[in-house]
């Protein structure tokens, strides 16, 4: 049976070669595609070819490849080996990092390849991947040696910005232009409009000085190293600008908006409007983290600017740090929800912005009772009713409630101690909070009575002595 496959593989490897040399003398009318897979399903049966990697790469040596593989697919098998390998030798996530930050440095322009015939092929992979031309990316015949180039990105690059595709920075090769850079950077975004020139900086060996150089896009002038391009454009607004609305609208989720012109009135309309239980007493507009979404407006920073030249004491500044905090988080509007329909209203005039968040919640026709209560939780609101009336429907106060009785409101959650029972207005949404008496043991008032003492005794001391002193 072992004989009999044996020699079937002989056979078919022979039918197979048969045929690529009929095609190739034009005998048969094969495709170009019937012919690369024939050729396929013959390397396929034939043994692997060596080539040799040398220069800065991952890994260097002689590796196997087959014959119908070419040097992006074989560079790739063999760095993802490497890479695998390596990372297997980590033994923690900071070596994990490290070991990953040195595999991304090698070059994928300017690679030689040389052939046992002696001919050299200078191959630039980063250009194969953008643009597909197989020039940069040959077949790899036995023996093969592909020596990757050092790279020096803060020296050796070239740089590409402004309306392209892709802006970066890239490899600097010898003999590079124009038209190679913005290929790199994948050609100019179709979301500009009338884009005609570049302006190339170019410093002086020394960095000392600049050159600004102006270009149509459509010439090929000879690029150096170190050149910044910018590719020159007025910004697009057009961009994908929309708020969020949740609640109680018609049509929640995200409005699409123009740049400063659309009201939060349109808003609303494009929502289909308020549903009958929307509590505009209580909605909102936040403006979050979006306000300060750079390198330069962190949190950390924010909280250095406010600090840097106040004159506060301690206490205050723990206050201040938490309403700073909030500030950062959201940034409330001031908008009276009621309003916002009625024509020509400042509210309904407010302009939004890319990124802001809207929320209508439903009516709360509850009050909330909690702290030191017996039956703590909502209670239906009731208009006109007084706060004992809450207090006694979660089952009246705990046997360690302090006297003192806190309304919070439920829109902007600012409390106040409630003095005279009678002249507060208790709203839905709001919050009623009891604090609790804390138990003291005998430990506790003989520490405190051990503390005045000391301090007592130690101003006596210090008044016999200035007493003594005068004498």
């Amino acid at each position: 049976m072992r004989i009999k496959m044996k020699n079937n593989g002989k056979y078919l490897k022979i039918v197979l070669l048969t045929m690529l040399f009929v095609a190739s003398i034009n005998q048969f009318n094969f495709s170009q595609t019937d012919v690369q897979l024939l050729r396929a399903m013959s390397s396929s049966n034939s043994q692997t070819i060596n080539v040799a990697i040398g220069g800065n790469f991952i890994t260097v040596g002689s590796f196997g490849a087959q014959m119908n593989e070419r040097v992006d697919q074989f560079i790739t098998r063999i760095y993802n080996e490497a890479q695998i390998s390596l990372l297997q030798t980590a033994k923690s996530e900071i070596m994990a990092n490290e070991i990953q930050n040195k595999l991304i440095n090698y070059g994928l322009r300017d690679i030689k390849l040389k052939r046992i015939s002696g001919e050299t092929l200078k191959l630039d992979l980063l250009m194969f991947r953008t643009n597909g031309d197989y020039i940069n990316n040959p077949y790899l015949k036995n023996d093969d040696v592909i020596i990757f180039p050092p790279v020096d990105m803060e020296r050796s690059f070239l740089s590409v910005e402004g309306a392209v595709n892709l802006p970066g920075k890239f490899q600097f090769v010898e003999g590079d232009n124009l038209q190679t850079a913005l290929e790199l950077a994948n050609g100019i975004h179709p979301a500009y409009e009338n884009v005609n020139e570049v302006v190339i900086n170019r410093l002086s060996y020394d960095g000392e000085k600049e050159e600004l150089l102006k270009f149509k896009i459509t010439d090929k002038t000879k690029l150096y190293i170190g050149d910044r391009i910018k590719v020159r454009s007025e910004d697009t607004g057009r961009k994908d600008l929309k708020v969020f609305l949740s609640g109680e609208v018609h049509n929640p989720g995200y409005i699409h908006i123009s740049k400063n012109n659309t009201t939060l009135r349109d808003v609303i309309n494009r929502a289909g409007g308020f549903k009958p239980n929307a509590d505009l007493n209580r909605s909102e507009l936040i403006r979050g983290l979006n306000v300060f979404n750079s390198l330069f407006f962190s949190e950390e920073f924010e909280n250095l600017l406010m600090s840097r030249m106040s004159n506060i004491s301690d206490e205050d500044s723990a206050i201040f740090f938490i309403d700073n905090k909030l500030r950062f988080a959201r940034g409330n509007g001031i908008i009276d929800f009621a309003e916002i329909l009625k024509e020509n209203s400042i509210d309904g005039n407010f302009l939004v912005q890319d990124g802001d968040v809207i929320v209508i919640p439903a009516k709360n026709n509850l009050v909330y009772v909690y702290g030191q209560v017996k039956m703590p939780g909502y209670i239906e609101f009731h208009k006109g009713e007084s706060l004992d009336y809450y207090i006694a429907k979660s089952g009246g106060k705990g046997e360690l409630a302090k006297d003192e009785v806190y309304l919070i409101k439920g829109k902007s959650r600012s409390w106040s101690e409630v003095k005279d029972k009678d002249r507060i207005e208790i709203e839905e949404g709001d919050y009623i909070w009891i604090p609790k008496v804390i138990p003291r043991t005998f430990d506790y008032y003989l520490n405190r009575i051990a503390s005045f003492s000391s301090v007592i005794g130690t101003i006596a001391t210090i008044i016999l002595i200035i007493l003594q002193i005068a004498k």
